[in-house]
């Protein structure tokens, strides 16, 4: 008689626990990570903003106003 074998790992903590676990372990995803870092740089702006505001200057905002060459 032949042998079945099973290809599927049977699941230990429930299908759903497993699929959880297995998406945890690849990491964040690349959409949470864009808004986490875009939410960071809004608050850098903000507060680069408020300190050039509070020094009676403004922010540069272009490549040509912070001297750089291109």
């Amino acid at each position: 008689m032949p042998s079945m074998t099973r290809t599927i790992p049977t699941p230990s903590n429930g299908l759903v626990k497993d699929m959880e676990d297995a998406d945890d372990q690849r990491g964040p995803e690349r959409d949470e990570t864009d808004a986490a870092f875009h939410k960071l740089v809004r608050r850098l702006v903000a507060d680069g903003d408020a300190r050039a505001a509070r020094a009676g200057r403004r922010a540069r905002r272009t490549l040509a106003q912070m001297g750089v060459a291109r």
